[in-house]
């Protein structure tokens, strides 16, 4: 379980299942806001995935929330789906990424 923004982003190439996560290719930004963020974002091409530091200029899916929200999702003491409802999580492009994020940061 990551403890920071930084372990959470160096874990996900480790978690992403490509059979799992299907063939669709997707960029997503995320912009973590408070102590601890940052801005990160992933890319997924022909089944694989790189993070980088930073931001994209026309990401599939921007998701935005603030570290500690970010933590509690990823270490299952949040609902993603609550967080969103609550508008403590904002999701703006392809929301059908928002499913399939939701098991890559399981």
């Amino acid at each position: 379980m990551p403890s920071s923004i930084q372990e959470l982003f160096a874990e996900i190439p480790k978690r992403f299942d490509p059979a799992a996560w299907g063939p669709e290719n997707a960029s997503l930004q995320f912009n973590i806001t408070g102590d601890g963020g940052g801005q990160w974002h992933t890319t997924i091409t022909d089944g694989k995935l790189t993070v980088e530091k930073g931001t994209l200029s026309q990401p599939s899916m921007t998701v935005t929330c603030t570290a500690q929200d970010m933590l509690a999702i990823v270490n299952n003491e949040l609902s993603a789906v609550s967080a969103f409802m609550q508008g403590r999580v904002k999701i703006e492009g392809d929301m059908a990424l928002a499913m399939k994020l939701q098991n890559l940061l399981a």
